[in-house]
Formats: structure tokens, C-alpha cells, sequence
């Protein structure tokens, strides 16, 4: 397997399969990284896109810094994947936070923490460790 990155001066270009990380999370990863260099992206062949890379403080390992940048598009991409997957349980929640109903059981609600109505802090003997 070769290198994905190029060296050009202080510049550093890779070439980005879109479908390892898609093409948010590349511009993502982009963003932040604009802050710290200078970046150009274009599309090089079906499916890839080229970035060139520059840091913007000379003091900066450019190596280093397109290497962080892989870690930053396999984060976005890794919190796309987790978005989509919790997305149904994320709306529960919000519809839950911003609702006057309750959609949980509705005397668990209204309890008192000592009263503790369905036995929640009671071990169910089932799952209980063997001694």
C-alpha cells in the first residue's frame, strides 16, 4: 500500500477516497483545520478528491499536520455513523425534553427518589451475582 500523501515543498497533497469517508467529512475535517492551514480541495477521478495542504505557522510539521487531518475525517466520519444510528433515540429524548407530555411512565415522573415505586434500585434476582 503506498502513501496517500505527496510532498510538494511545505505543501502536502493527498488523495481522498470518498468512499472511506465521504465528502462531509472531508469538508469537516476541513473546517477545522482552517484555522491552522491553508487548503485547497478538487475532485481528481471518480470518487477521490485531492487535498493540498499547507500550514499557516512555519514553526509546523506539515507531516504531522496532514496525518492529523486523516484522524479528523475518520472522526467526522465515525460521528456521522453514530448520529444516524442514535438519531432515533436523540429525538426521543429531545421531543421528551421539549414536550408538556409525558412519554415515559408517567408515575415515574411525578416520584419522590426515596419512594422509588417500581423497585428500580432493587436487584432483580435473576441478574443477581452468585455468591
Amino acid at each position: 500500500m503506498s502513501d496517500p500523501v505527496q510532498v510538494d515543498g511545505r505543501d502536502r497533497v493527498a488523495t481522498i477516497d470518498l468512499s472511506v469517508y465521504g465528502m462531509d467529512a472531508v469538508l469537516k475535517a476541513a473546517y477545522r483545520f482552517s484555522g491552522r492551514c491553508f487548503l485547497h480541495l478538487q475532485t481528481s477521478e471518480p470518487n477521490h478528491i485531492l487535498v493540498r495542504m499547507r500550514p499557516k505557522n512555519n514553526e509546523s510539521d506539515p507531516d504531522t499536520v496532514i496525518r492529523e487531518f486523516f484522524n479528523e475525517m475518520l472522526d467526522q466520519r465515525l460521528r456521522s455513523i453514530i448520529s444516524t444510528e442514535t438519531a432515533c433515540e436523540r429525538d426521543l429524548i429531545m421531543a421528551h425534553a421539549l414536550s408538556r407530555t409525558n412519554f415515559i411512565q408517567s408515575d415515574l415522573e411525578t416520584a419522590e427518589p426515596a419512594e422509588d415505586p417500581r423497585q428500580i434500585a432493587t436487584p432483580d434476582k435473576r441478574h443477581a451475582p452468585v455468591a
